[in-house]
């Protein structure tokens, strides 16, 4: 009888705790159209193939298109019909951007394709940011950066600070390979640092 009565003072307690917390900790998640972005690396690459390249020995570019809608997801009350921006991220808790990916590589190879982004604000501003998409890698048969030609998937990792309404900071990790999914023998690892730009 005790443990019954207990059970239910337990599950009263938890459904309207439940209740008044939900109320004011509402969440949505929704689509947002958003301004044009785009973000512009220089990386300095590692080759994991040959290993004739190391971190310092060879350069490349590369950029992040992000298509003009995302899902984002945040507190209930901070959507509104505003369309004043505050910068890249908007300020949204979490968001979900479709992105088109491009790479170069001082030794001619190159990468293109495409997938998405997803980004999560850890403390005010600041946002730790993972990219998974699926590129295809054209490159030189003497070329020693760890890219070969064929399907590939790229992995990023990128701590990310807005410092004005039109421009934030980037620096991270990518990595291409065919992650034992394509027959792709690409292997290769780039430190990154760029600048994104939100028209």
């Amino acid at each position: 009888m005790i443990k019954t009565v207990f059970a239910i003072l337990t599950f009263f307690i938890f459904a309207f705790s439940g209740e008044v917390v939900a109320q004011s900790n509402k969440g949505k998640m929704q689509m947002e159209i958003n301004q044009l972005n785009i973000a512009l690396y220089g990386s300095t690459y590692r080759d994991r193939i040959t290993f004739e390249n190391n971190f310092g020995d060879g350069f490349g570019f590369s950029s992040i298109i992000y298509f003009p809608f995302r899902w984002s997801t945040d507190y209930a009350n901070n959507f509104n019909d505003s369309t004043i921006s505050k910068g890249e991220f908007n300020k949204r808790l979490f968001l979900i951007r479709p992105v088109a990916l491009f790479n170069l590589s001082d030794q001619g190879s190159a990468t293109t394709g495409a997938g998405f982004q997803f980004s999560f604000l850890i403390i005010k501003q600041w946002y730790i940011e993972f990219l998974i998409g699926t590129v295809w890698a054209e490159s030189k048969k003497k070329s020693t950066d760890g890219i070969n030609e064929g399907f590939n998937l790229s992995q990023g990792f990128y701590l990310t600070k807005p410092i004005h309404q039109h421009f934030s900071l980037s620096a991270g990790f990518n990595h291409i390979s065919s992650a034992h999914i394509f027959n792709s023998k690409t292997n290769h690892d780039q430190i990154v640092l760029g600048v994104k730009y939100i028209f």
